[in-house]
């Protein structure tokens, strides 16, 4: 497959160039980019032909009416809801398509976000909401979709146009996760109440380094590592300053050293939920957890399987943000270890009671993703993950 950028503008799209980002897709659909005078030797090769107003992004590739028409040979022009359209087939037929020698292509219709239009201010505004919007991930949590995503993703365009990069937005969230630690560790009923808004805060931006990655096709397993890294200092940090602030209101000894036992437990559940991502997960997101704790639940029937996933649900970010502010509103401090001890306490007998259950579920989820990457259909994937 050969991907044709016809010449003109390279307008500036989620951040970068346009041509740069069809570089990205080329790559990652394992296709060919040639320049336009290449055309004419490519004689039958299938080729799509990219106009510069026209952003060609990877769910086209699978799109069932591509598909099909790449299977018969067709020589088609695609066009998006949008407007945005691009030629694909036969290279010859497409370049005399594209010159106005050959006659008008038969147009197919293609889904809602395989082609972006782009050659308007107005355009690449609409292409980059829906190019973000198109970055939600299927284990978002009910807070994520509703509160969270619509928030960070508002942040994202502005990020891309300030042309940041997924591990500078990452820097961000860390620093702002330092801030919450700092005003964590002051005394008094205000400090504590806005540590609650600041991890609230931190906890929606957290997704912007993942929303910019996914949508200028950036990922990569070292980024999603640093996303880790600074998910868990940040809880780290946040639990010292509120531990600080706590004794610096008089709590006592005894506060001081059963918190200090607590955050080393919580240090050691992150690491050993670390070694469990690291065994089993095809990816550094200790999601992965909470994802193979709710399989293994329905793979075994097993109800206390089924009441920790219930339970794994609470200690989600986006949730426990939420949570941890409404515990900040109550000005008790001392909820706050005990959220994290009861935690802790149901991580680690879940992770030590049911490893085995565990780890079949997980081997179950890796085998389904498989299946989607390598493109086998929705009851293919089923029959994988069975």
């Amino acid at each position: 497959m050969y991907i044709v950028l016809m010449e003109g503008t390279d307008p500036r799209f989620l951040g970068g160039s346009a041509r740069a980002r069809h570089e990205r897709v080329a790559a990652r659909v394992g296709a060919t980019l040639v320049t336009p005078d290449s055309l004419p030797a490519l004689g039958s090769a299938f080729t799509i032909l990219v106009p510069p107003t026209t952003a060609l992004m990877l769910p086209f590739f699978s799109d069932p009416v591509v598909v099909h028409a790449e299977q018969r040979g067709d020589t088609v022009a695609f066009e998006a809801p949008d407007g945005a359209r691009v030629f694909a087939g036969r290279a010859d037929l497409v370049l005399a398509a594209a010159d106005g020698s050959g006659g008008a292509l038969p147009v197919q219709r293609v889904g809602v976000g395989s082609l972006l239009a782009i050659g308007t201010v107005s355009q690449r505004r609409a292409a980059t909401r829906a190019a973000l919007l198109a970055t939600a991930k299927p284990s978002d949590g009910f807070v994520s979709r509703t509160f969270n995503r619509p928030i960070s993703r508002a942040c994202s365009r502005v990020a891309l146009a300030l042309g940041m990069s997924a591990t500078a937005a990452s820097v961000a969230t860390l620093l702002l996760g330092f801030v919450c630690a700092w005003v964590a560790a002051q005394p008094g009923y205000l400090p504590f109440v806005l540590t609650g808004i600041l991890f609230q805060l931190t906890s929606i931006l957290d997704g912007v380094d993942g929303e910019i990655a996914r949508s200028t096709l950036t990922e990569s397993e070292a980024g999603a590592r640093v996303d880790t890294i600074v998910d868990q200092l940040t809880y780290l940090s946040s639990f010292v300053g509120m531990t600080i602030g706590w004794v610096r209101e008089g709590s006592g000894t005894m506060a001081l050293w059963s918190t200090a036992v607590i955050g080393l437990a919580l240090v050691g559940s992150l690491v050993r939920a670390g070694r469990f991502v690291a065994r089993h997960a095809d990816d550094a997101s200790f999601v992965w957890i909470d994802r193979s704790v709710r399989r293994a639940a329905v793979d075994t029937g097993l109800r206390p399987l089924k009441v920790a996933a219930a339970l794994f649900t609470l200690l989600r970010r986006d949730l426990f943000a939420v949570v941890f502010l409404g515990v900040s509103l109550t000005g008790q401090r001392i909820l706050v270890p005990a959220l994290v001890l009861s935690g802790v306490v149901v991580a680690n007998l879940t992770l030590t009671i049911y490893s085995e259950q565990l780890a079949a579920a997980a081997a179950a989820l890796r085998r389904a993703r498989a299946a989607v990457s390598t493109g086998f259909t929705a009851a293919d994937a089923q029959h994988a993950e069975a």
